[in-house]
């Protein structure tokens, strides 16, 4: 269970978030494609931060790659929320396969 630092209210999340430290994240909005880093990943999904404020509902694909440049894992989602240092996405999962290649993305993280 997770405990909300701003209200001190729980927050119930079907997975648990892990932090990330100099990981970015390619992804394309429909006004453009960029590359930023992410504050934190679960397999539910990632707060990515940018300057960049797409709208709640925006589709967004996503490109998570590892350190030596070898694509791992393409995966769409939806914004949830947005604030003044990112946005946050809610993977849409097409198959098992991707869940998987995630969940060992984020476990070598």
């Amino acid at each position: 269970m997770e405990v909300n630092e701003r209200d001190g209210t729980v927050v119930k999340r079907s997975y648990d978030r892990k932090s990330c430290f100099f990981t970015d994240v390619d992804y394309a909005l429909t006004e453009g494609v960029y590359s930023d880093p992410i504050r934190d990943i679960s397999l539910g999904g990632v707060y990515i931060e940018t300057d960049n404020g797409p709208s709640t509902g925006e589709r967004v694909q996503m490109l998570f790659s590892d350190y030596s440049g070898v694509d791992l894992v393409k995966i769409s989602g939806d914004v949830v929320r947005h604030g003044g240092s990112g946005f946050a996405v809610r993977f849409l999962w097409k198959s098992s396969t991707e869940f998987e290649k995630l969940k060992s993305y984020i476990n070598n993280l």
